[in-house]
């Protein structure tokens, strides 16, 4: 059979009744090049059923071809925990300087695999490469000794794949076996929920087997959107083309070579032959024309257009939330969806702050409470090994965060109670708890805690004995309560100790067995359903119930007692064969809603909604990368494989052509759209200073910088009256003035709280210098009794976080600076009984008693509104500054 190339301009030339691929194709089978192609395909076929045949990604085919010794998750964890078993021999056998290199290689596991399976299905062996160019030591040479201890399992579960590639009888595999397989695991998942229910079809499920008969019973196969081609689909591809003639289906514009470049590469147009599916030329889209023409090298077309410039990514989503509210109040009812090239950087936080949400069939295991628990909890203990001397040794891990997601979870309970419903308090101690990484600390520092409060409790009662008895006593009385781990109240201190307790019980159970010996797969995955998953189920309704139900039938379908895991791979290699991670999800599929990955803008042209918003588009985002990876082999190993291997320079070709790749998509996504906008972000994660990507400069757009007083944002309604006379609320004088200072921040800290609260180290720093320079002078007859060199020895001890270098130098900056001894009013604050210093403004409202505002730049008594804020730089000393919604940053006063 040979191979041809048939190509489009535009979906339009498909659809026609006159065009070649009506007349010769449309019942051909349709292999697409990725997911994000065959889901546009599937939005097409729904409003017009042009083409009669299955598609299938090359993944799904791929898959099928290779069979569930090689392509499941099972079977890779099987790779993954001999791997270990390998590394583990190799650490032991040493006695030379290779320790630090077997680490990197321990700590690039997943990687060393991912190599060894990609050499796999190429069939390349550890004999191809040759001695002369291993150095002795080097990660190359252990890699080969790694390779070669796992060759018989990974030649042994390659068995399929190789039968297809080599045509042997007993193994192979034919395309239509593949097929029927992929059918019938079509409808034997088609009701499956969340991570199942990832391959779709767009035939009816019980015709499905006859149209794959009937489109293979023309010889001919359509492989659609391969504008590169991988060293594995070419090894495919040859042996299809024995049995079936190939079609490439692509859009090409022969008027625009350059911009095509990667395509008539990759698919051999002038080569092969080339049809094209009509004759006829169609409209190009302005900003298409535009950069085809600067790209080949002239230019007579003017357009404007321009990109909308962002600060930061929290601007950018305030700014865009703002305005998908407005499209929804407007004709716009489509929206635009959003394209990057910096998906996998932006994901997380474009998730947390709900501008998109992840489908169920992109959801994995740690999307959800129960997840995150099951992963933390795998987390608390690590195993690791000495580099000088090759022991092993264990050691608890429970770091801050490990414990706020086990509480958070919903999974851990003491004595019946969720311990979910004490996060906020957890959240308060953590500063507190800086630096404990083990349960006994955690316990220490709570007692410590525990003790320290209650002295200056009791020390307090005994000469006022209403000091806790409502919040401004609190406030007054214990100014010490503004380090928020003093705010928790010591009933809450016992219940989160009780959480600890329950958790560390769980850990024990788990992983004491993992010190002295392997733990068999089948009695871990039998304890962590016991428990932790009955438990989880019961407690939880709807899907996340659903999901503890999958979660234990997963888990019983790997409990296999052949497996045996250490420590260090039941950190690693089940937590990664619970998230999807051994899957492979392609790196082209959407992960929301709204949002697209750059590489999924080859479906542009087949969406039913052609708004695209190409965001994050700024000069070191485009071009995107198309380096591949195979560490730890050298390029020049790779270079010598290519002569008994030619495929191989597939990726070198690949690397080269990143900027017509990169080309070839802009050309698609702007010819394709309805209606385009663009936006870049000047400061993104540790980079900063961006600026648009050049492509886009060719094409003349202009660069809009977006002010976040354009976009109103939600305001949170109150239920205060706007103007309150603060004085009738029976408020005392630094609350006033906190109020005065910004109406907002007294909002949050006396009606949404008790009182003032810091949490972050910034301010407690400055707190610690108050604490010993006012706060000795503050209670009524100490008269200067204690200078901040004595007062320092009680301080000291609420920061047992700190170092003693931090804290000789807080002491040494303050003590030695102009505000040693800061002007303290000698008025009282009479409140009940009792009454207070007027100092307690210089810590409630740090660092100068104003917030860092002057005296005189305060709002007045009568005209407080409480929901408006006052935002300028001294939002740096605000508590709040991380939740509220009008807070401004250091950032936002430098200098465009």
């Amino acid at each position: 059979m040979t191979r041809k190339v048939l190509t489009y301009q535009a979906p339009a030339q498909l659809f026609r009744s006159d065009s070649l691929f009506q007349k010769e194709y449309e019942d051909c089978l349709h292999i697409a090049a990725t997911s994000s192609l065959k889901s546009g395909l599937g939005e097409s076929l729904a409003v017009s059923r042009w083409f009669s045949a299955p598609i299938i990604t090359f993944r799904e085919l791929f898959t099928e071809l290779t069979g569930p010794e090689w392509a499941s998750a099972k079977a890779q964890l099987r790779q993954f925990l001999l791997l270990s078993d390998v590394l583990a021999g190799m650490w032991n056998a040493d006695t030379s300087n290779s320790r630090l290199k077997l680490q990197a290689m321990e700590r690039n596991q997943l990687q060393i695999l991912q190599t060894l399976r990609t050499l796999t299905e190429l069939e390349i062996k550890p004999f191809h490469i040759p001695v002369d160019m291993i150095r002795n030591n080097s990660s190359e040479a252990l890699f080969l000794q790694i390779w070669k201890g796992m060759f018989n399992r990974l030649s042994g579960d390659s068995a399929s794949l190789r039968g297809f590639l080599n045509g042997e009888a007993q193994d192979a595999v034919s395309l239509k076996a593949a097929l029927k397989t992929w059918g019938e695991e079509l409808k034997k998942n088609n009701n499956a929920q969340g991570t199942l229910h990832r391959t779709t079809s767009n035939l009816p499920l019980d015709s499905i087997q006859q149209s794959i008969d009937l489109s293979l019973k023309k010889k001919r196969l359509i492989l659609h959107g391969f504008y590169f081609i991988t060293p594995i689909q070419e090894r495919v591809f040859k042996v299809l083309e024995e049995e079936y003639e190939l079609i490439f289906l692509n859009a090409y514009d022969d008027r625009f070579p350059n911009t095509f470049e990667t395509v008539k590469h990759f698919l051999g147009i002038g080569e092969h032959e080339t049809l094209r599916s009509t004759d006829d030329n169609i409209p190009i889209h302005p900003l298409a024309v535009k950069l085809m023409e600067s790209l080949e090298g002239e230019s007579n077309i003017s357009i404007e257009w321009k990109a909308d410039r962002y600060v930061d990514l929290p601007h950018f989503i305030e700014s865009e939330k703002a305005r998908l509210m407005d499209d929804k109040d407007c004709t716009n009812e489509m929206g635009y969806q959003l394209i990057t090239p910096r998906a996998k950087q932006v994901e997380e936080q474009l998730i947390a702050n709900e501008f998109v949400t992840v489908p169920d069939n992109r959801k994995k295991l740690t999307d959800y409470p129960v997840g995150r628990f099951l992963y933390r909890l795998h987390q608390i203990k690590n195993q690791n090994r000495n580099v000088e001397n090759g022991l092993v040794t264990f050691e608890e891990n429970l770091i801050p965060e490990i414990l706020l997601d086990c509480f958070s979870s919903g999974c851990l309970f003491s004595k019946g109670e969720d311990m979910k419903n004490y996060v906020k308090s957890l959240e308060k101690i953590l500063p507190y708890c800086e630096g404990v990484s083990t349960f006994e600390e955690w316990f220490a520092r709570i007692k410590k805690l525990k003790t320290e409060k209650e002295f200056w409790e009791k020390k307090v009662l005994k000469n006022n004995p209403g000091a806790l008895s409502d919040r401004i006593h609190k406030f007054h009385s214990l100014p010490m309560r503004l380090l928020s781990y003093f705010s928790v109240e010591t009933e809450d201190l016992l219940k989160i100790e009780s959480g600890i307790k329950a958790l560390n019980k769980i850990q024990l159970a788990l992983f004491s067995d993992f010190e002295t010996k392997k733990v068999n797969m089948a009695v871990h995955l039998q304890k962590i359903e016991d428990l932790v998953l009955k438990n989880a189920e019961d407690s939880f309704n709807g899907e996340e119930k659903a999901i503890v139900r999958k979660l234990i039938d997963d888990i019983n379908n790997i409990k296999d007692n052949e497996l045996e895991f250490t420590l260090k791979d039941i950190s690693k290699g089940l937590l990664f064969y619970l998230n999807g991670s051994l899957e492979g999800l392609d790196e082209e599929e959407s992960f929301g809603e709204k949002v697209y990955s750059f590489d999924s803008a080859d479906a542009a042209p087949f969406r039913t909604n052609r708004n695209f918003h190409l965001a994050f588009a700024d000069q070191k985002a485009l071009p995107i990368s198309q380096d591949f990876n195979l560490w730890p082999i050298p390029k020049g190993i790779l270079a010598h494989l290519e002569i008994s291997f030619p495929e191989l320079a597939l990726w070198t070709h690949r690397t080269e052509k990143s900027n017509s790749i990169t080309r070839y998509l802009l050309y698609i996504l702007f010819h394709s759209a309805d209606d385009i906008r663009i936006s870049f972000t000047e400061n993104l994660g540790k980079e900063s200073r961006l600026d648009i990507a050049l492509y886009l400069k060719l094409i003349g757009c202009k660069t809009v910088p977006v002010k976040r007083e354009d976009f109103l944002t939600e305001r949170v309604t109150m239920e205060v009256p706007n103007h309150v006379d603060l004085k009738s609320l029976g408020w005392t004088p630094p609350m006033q003035r906190e109020a005065q200072v910004c109406p907002k921040r007294a909002a949050f800290s006396f009606i949404l709280n008790e009182h003032t609260v810091f949490q972050s180290d910034f301010h407690h720093s400055f707190l610690y210098t108050k604490y010993v320079t006012v706060m000795n002078r503050m209670e009524k007859g100490i008269k200067n009794k204690f200078e901040p060199d004595e007062f320092r020895l009680k301080v000291d001890k609420w920061f047992p976080q700190w170092n003693n270098m931090k804290k000789d130098f807080l002491f040494d900056f303050i003590t030695t600076s102009d505000y040693a001894k800061p002007r303290i009013s000698r008025n009282r604050i009479d409140y009940g009984e009792e009454s207070y210093s007027a100092g307690m403004t210089y810590l409630n409202l740090l660092p100068t008693g104003y917030a860092g505002k002057g005296s005189d730049n305060v709002i007045p008594v009568e005209d407080v509104v409480f929901h408006e804020a006052c935002p300028g730089k001294q939002c740096r000393y605000c508590p709040y500054i991380s939740i509220c919604r009008d807070a401004v940053y250091a950032v936002d006063f430098e200098d465009n």
